[in-house]
């Protein structure tokens, strides 16, 4: 009996339309949560604005820190638009998630490619009671996932639903 190797053509209408996925959204204290590091982390820049700007007379010195509640401002923005888009799907074979507004990302990965999983919990995501689920694959770090802000038995069960499926391949 011989076995002929086939690789037939996918024309666009039979395409899997991933949009059609119902992706699993983040807990509402993840954006509290991404508020306040932010917050911290832009609470640098400012004072050192704030500071520099005693020097400066006139109107001018109003602009830097224009400038910079701008940027904060957007920089609230994009983690309150960007929130609603954040998810992931699980289906029988891979991962998707996806993330972003401005600089949209979706990245899938195949169980046959996972090599290994963990959870990590930083201590402001414990106050939140947060985690983040990381995915190590074959193919380097430029290829690994990490989906933060998933509460923590969620996170465990996807790490040993997603172990299980690897073993599977290996």
């Amino acid at each position: 009996m011989e076995i002929t190797w086939e690789n037939k053509e996918v024309v666009g209408d039979a395409l899997p339309a991933l949009e059609k996925v119902n992706f699993q959204k983040h807990p509402v204290r993840y954006k509290r949560y991404r508020y306040l590091v932010s917050g911290i982390l832009w609470l640098i820049p400012l004072t050192a604005v704030v500071i520099l700007n005693i020097s400066l007379e006139g109107y001018w010195r109003f602009l830097p820190i224009g400038i910079m509640l701008v940027l904060v401002a957007f920089n609230f923005a994009s983690i309150r638009i960007g929130f609603s888009r954040r998810g992931y799907a699980l289906r029988e074979r891979d991962l998707t998630y996806r993330k972003g507004w401005l600089f949209y990302s979706t990245t899938t990965l195949p169980f046959n490619r996972i090599q290994h999983t963990e959870v990590s919990q930083g201590p402001v995501e414990k106050k939140f009671e947060l985690c983040t689920l990381k995915i190590f694959t074959a193919g380097g770090s430029t290829s690994d996932l990490s989906i933060p802000g998933l509460e923590e038995e969620e996170a465990q069960q996807l790490r040993d639903y997603i172990s299980k499926k690897a073993a599977i391949y290996a």
